[in-house]
């Protein structure tokens, strides 16, 4: 019984590592990412001075997502890298996957999703995918943080694995999901240049990826979940967890010793329907975050109202963007990023009440599209709201309203692939006007950002038209 008991760990240590590389279960999406980022960062290093400092951008499938790492190169001039895959994953396994590009004098910017700081554990996510597909990057795990993860490692998802290879050595088969690098290269550039993915392809794989690591989405919310997105919440948490600032610290000194600085900023914040961001206390708990990070001697840096991006430009969660919400967050990080040491977030003098006014004016701002234009109903609005501008001005002059719309450019162009053109219908009677644009495709992403503008009178039967009228011609 005795030697039973010694060597059923030892038994049990001999299974775990023989089934690595197996299937149990973890989303094998997100090692195709890794393998294809890796071969196009190594090469797109390679012009790279060994003592340049880069910037390597880590955290949750909101940076996989929002991040437009190729854009805030450009615009800083300085190499800058995108390592975001899945908020399910620990700290120390999206570190750890960074850690082969990390060098001497790099930072290190991490928009971590909130629940990163309210984590009690390591997630069930973390041990699968350490055990499928991650556990090559173990060496770069400290040993304090690489324990835990070895204990949360389910029984029943190791002896899956277990049973996974020893199918795949029976059919003579691989025991995982494993693509090759050479694979991933071939068929993304098949993609890329097609423009065509097949149906063994999703948003969320390497097909929507762009050459510079980042997702190239150009694609609005899935009908199938417009309904379940109007009631989600823009999520924010005050909690800091001792595991989460373990975590936090234990790679803060890690990098540190590597010459490298490790820096934390805002996630990707989109707005919601409820109006949350609108709100004082969503931003006193934002405050009391920064509050317990600076506690730990990571304080989180850049303004959070740089990082909120209008409700019509997310994806399918609360997290993720479309390519529109990912230029709108890029382009306020890289505003903060050449100088983001000295941009801490001053959270003692933060006014929850200014904040909130802050998120208003900005989500406002934003209601006349900024370039560049991706969608096709962004132009139209932007088209609408300078022919509404124009009509007025006339009826202003004249006294009346014109019988016909004033000139426009109809070729306005938007990234968006087969965008229907601007057409819009125009009708006036001199006293009275109504001007919108049919768009039944449009219908939901115009209801979330710009309510105000769906035609009642054009919504029956699927139909949706969007625009401008006066009282007298809300009927027409």
């Amino acid at each position: 019984m005795t030697v039973a008991a010694l060597l059923a760990p030892v038994i049990y240590a001999l299974l775990v590592v023989f089934q690595l590389g197996s299937w149990n279960g973890a989303q094998w999406w997100l090692n195709d990412i890794i393998t294809l980022r890796h071969a196009l960062y190594t090469k797109h290093l390679r012009g790279v001075p060994a003592n340049e400092r880069k910037t390597l951008i880590v955290g949750g499938s909101a940076t996989l997502f929002g991040v437009d790492s190729g854009a805030i190169e450009r615009a800083t001039g300085a190499p800058v890298l995108n390592f975001g895959l899945h908020a399910g994953l620990d700290v120390d396994l999206l570190l750890a996957e960074a850690s082969s590009f990390i060098d001497q004098n790099d930072r290190v910017v991490l928009p971590l999703e909130f629940d990163h700081y309210s984590r009690p554990a390591v997630t069930d996510l973390t041990a699968e995918s350490f055990l499928a597909f991650l556990y090559p990057f173990a060496d770069a795990i400290p040993i304090s943080r690489l324990v835990p993860i070895a204990l949360a490692t389910q029984a029943a998802s190791a002896m899956q694995g277990v049973a996974d290879r020893i199918a795949a050595l029976v059919a003579g088969r691989p025991a995982g999901k494993w693509h090759s690098e050479a694979f991933l290269l071939d068929d993304w550039r098949r993609i890329r240049t097609s423009g065509q993915a097949g149906p063994d392809h999703n948003p969320y794989d390497y097909s929507t990826m762009n050459a510079h690591g980042d997702k190239d989405l150009i694609l609005e919310t899935p009908a199938a979940d417009e309904r379940a997105m109007r009631a989600l919440i823009t999520p924010s948490t005050a909690l800091l967890t001792p595991y989460a600032a373990e975590a936090l610290t234990t790679w803060k000194q890690t990098l540190a010793e590597r010459g490298a600085e490790m820096l934390l900023t805002w996630p990707v914040i989109i707005e919601d329907d409820a109006g949350t961001i609108f709100q004082e206390g969503y931003w006193r708990s934002l405050i009391g975050l920064a509050r317990a990070a600076d506690a730990i001697g990571l304080p989180i840096h850049c303004d959070p109202i740089d990082a909120l991006v209008p409700v019509q430009y997310r994806y399918d969660t609360v997290y993720h963007t479309n390519a529109k919400g990912q230029a709108i967050y890029s382009v306020g990080l890289a505003a903060c990023l050449p100088s983001i040491e000295t941009q801490v977030f001053d959270w003692k003098n933060a006014d929850p009440k200014d904040l909130a006014a802050r998120a208003k004016a900005r989500i406002t701002a934003l209601k006349q599209p900024s370039d560049p234009l991706v969608f096709g109903y962004e132009r139209n609005i932007r088209q609408l709201q300078a022919l509404h501008d124009a009509i007025e001005a006339d009826r202003a002059t004249s006294g009346h309203y014109p019988a016909s719309l004033p000139r426009f450019d109809p070729a306005v162009p938007v990234a968006e692939v087969g965008a229907a053109p601007f057409q819009p219908v125009y009708r006036s009677d001199g006293t009275d006007y109504k001007l919108v644009a049919p768009g039944r495709a449009d219908c939901f992403a115009v209801f979330e950002g710009w309510p105000e503008l769906i035609d009642p009178s054009r919504t029956k039967d699927g139909a949706c038209a969007y625009g401008y009228w006066t009282p007298g011609a809300a009927s027409w």
